[in-house]
């Protein structure tokens, strides 16, 4: 009797232990947490916040970080896991805890999303060893509590359920396609773009084709907010000439590394042997992913029939492409599309389409097994996944407090968390002349920087408002990192100004006899503005063709 009840409910039983198993260490109600490399998640966070809290929708600048000048940071960092993690801190968590649950949340929608595009070509509990594959990979957990990067585990989590929706998309739900595709188009910088053709040429692969590109158009639509500011004012900041310096060539893996490198919460160096973070996909990943690759193969020299042939070639294609690109044996590769590749910095980002990859076919190979077997093989194979991964899923723990205290503090938004994303200075700063404030850094900043000889009343003094009276004899810097989403006046006409400090702060003449009056207020391009309407029009076409929709279909019924 319990062996029904076991295969009915096995899809939340597997989903309960991995939050038992896998989410242990994201517990958002202990009294720890753990440090990564990325220490500025909590500092963006709650910049994220005040921008939601203080009309700067969407967030655009990090008001506070840089000393108070201003940084731009969401304009060009991919913002759906902050809109996330944001919600969960604003229903009450503190940020430390925030960044817990969202981190256990893109754990459970990468096996749900896993698991329904699984569905779609395998039963259901093959589907659910799949996925338990997918997310229980060592790097996934490296991803979590060595790197700490929010964004690309948040597009690992979305990218199968966005393949799930592209091959259920309806006219009925097209507008929850699209909303879930606008998330996985904003999740990260360098995925959200590769994964555009990738989500096209999968659409190619359905039968029914109109309905899922018009899903993808609607997706972009939606993201527009993002994507074209991203894309147009990149030459705004520093991104594309800083993410280069990073050479590439010493960061590919040997494909060794996959199968074992010794676990640690360091770096990655050049060569094989002295990383300081493990590149391991999971033994039994690589032992169930490269059977099922084979047994495809297999059929396919036997010349046999199997079903959704082109998806599983897309996907072979997909997996032994990346795992390609993560070694040496690609540099010819690279080095044609350097200008290209070389913001992806590190080969190894791609092996998350090698563990995506390795689930596809490692689900694939258990329908080899004779049905009779296939469920025992199943929960055995389930089990050892519980047994082998797990310990991999904890990091280097501190508690809430001093992480709080940490890195969440006003000093430390202020003064440290934008040298840890330097490469979005505005261009109107030198880059060295910046970086040297590193260690001193800068005292408290009012509107104007003040210097002898001059009056400066404050009259204002808000993140996104400044406004002081000013007597001086000579030019004045303006406290901000100037870019053309500060509006300058002074009494009333408006300022352009064309010479700038080490600090990018525009200096400007304000010489009189009399006070005068300047005024800096941030407002978001014209391009900025024309990209929010878009997704607003977007949305609202959405929102009235769901309704026009479901009103017809209840008159059709």
């Amino acid at each position: 009797m319990a062996i029904p009840y076991f295969k009915k409910y096995l899809f939340l039983i597997v989903c309960i232990a991995v939050i038992l198993l896998f989410g242990r260490n994201l517990n958002p109600f202990d009294t720890t947490t753990f440090i990564v490399h990325d220490e500025t998640q909590p500092a963006r966070i709650l910049e994220f916040v005040f921008n939601l809290q203080h009309n700067g929708y969407p967030p655009r600048i990090a008001p506070h970080m840089s000393f108070g000048l201003g940084y731009p940071i969401f304009n060009f960092y991919a913002p759906a896991a902050y809109w996330i993690t944001s919600l969960l801190y604003i229903g009450g968590l503190n940020v430390a805890s925030a960044l817990e649950l969202s981190y256990l949340l893109a754990l459970l929608t990468a096996y749900i999303g896993m698991y329904l595009l699984l569905k779609r070509y395998f039963n259901e509990y093959v589907s659910i060893l799949g996925a338990l594959a997918y997310i229980s990979s060592p790097f996934v957990a490296v991803d979590i509590f060595v790197r700490g990067n929010l964004a690309e585990i948040w597009f690992f989590a979305l990218f199968p359920l966005s393949l799930f929706v592209i091959t259920t998309t309806s006219s009925r739900t097209l507008p929850i396609s699209a909303v879930v595709l606008a998330l996985l188009f904003t999740s990260h910088n360098i995925f959200s773009l590769v994964s555009v053709p990738l989500l096209i040429g999968f659409a190619f692969l359905q039968k029914q084709k109109r309905i899922p590109l018009f899903s993808i158009s609607a997706g972009l639509l939606l993201s527009s907010y993002f994507l074209i500011p991203a894309l147009t004012e990149l030459d705004q900041v520093q991104a594309s000439s800083i993410a280069t310096i990073t050479d590439y060539t010493k960061h590919f893996l040997c494909p060794a590394q996959l199968w074992y490198s010794p676990w640690g919460f360091g770096g990655s160096v050049a060569g094989c042997q002295f990383d300081g973070m493990s590149f391991m996909v999971g033994k039994l990943q690589i032992l169930m992913g490269f059977t099922g690759l084979g047994y495809f193969g297999y059929q396919i020299i036997k010349k046999r029939t199997i079903s959704n042939y082109r998806t599983m070639v897309a996907f072979s294609l997909l997996f032994v492409g990346s795992l390609l690109m993560t070694t040496h044996f690609s540099t010819p590769i690279w080095k044609t599309f350097e200008s290209l590749l070389s913001i992806f910095q590190f080969p190894w980002r791609f092996l998350l389409f090698v563990i995506f990859g390795l689930s596809f076919f490692g689900a694939y190979a258990v329908t080899a097994i004779p049905k009779k077997w296939q469920f025992p093989s199943i929960v055995l194979l389930i089990i050892m996944y519980f047994i082998l991964n797990p310990k991999f899923f904890e990091g280097n723990t501190l508690s809430t407090e001093k992480y709080l205290n940490q890195y969440a503090s006003d000093g430390y938004i202020r003064n440290t968390a934008a040298f840890k994303v330097a490469e979005y200075l505005p261009q109107s700063a030198d880059y060295d002349y910046w970086r040297s404030l590193e260690e001193s850094g800068l005292d408290s900043l009012g509107p104007i920087a003040k210097q002898a000889g001059q009056d400066v009343q404050i009259l204002r003094n808000d993140p996104f408002e400044k406004i002081a009276l000013v007597k001086s004899s000579q030019d004045v810097a303006l406290n901000i990192h100037y870019a053309p989403y500060w509006i300058i006046h002074r009494e009333g006409t408006r300022l352009f100004p064309d010479t700038f400090d080490e600090l990018g702060r525009p200096v400007v003449d304000v010489s009189s006899a009399e006070h005068e009056t300047v005024t800096i207020t941030y407002r978001q391009t014209l391009i900025q503005q024309l990209a929010n309407g878009i997704t607003v029009a977007a949305g609202i076409i959405l929102l009235i063709y769901s309704g026009t929709y479901q009103r017809w279909h209840k008159k059709k019924i």
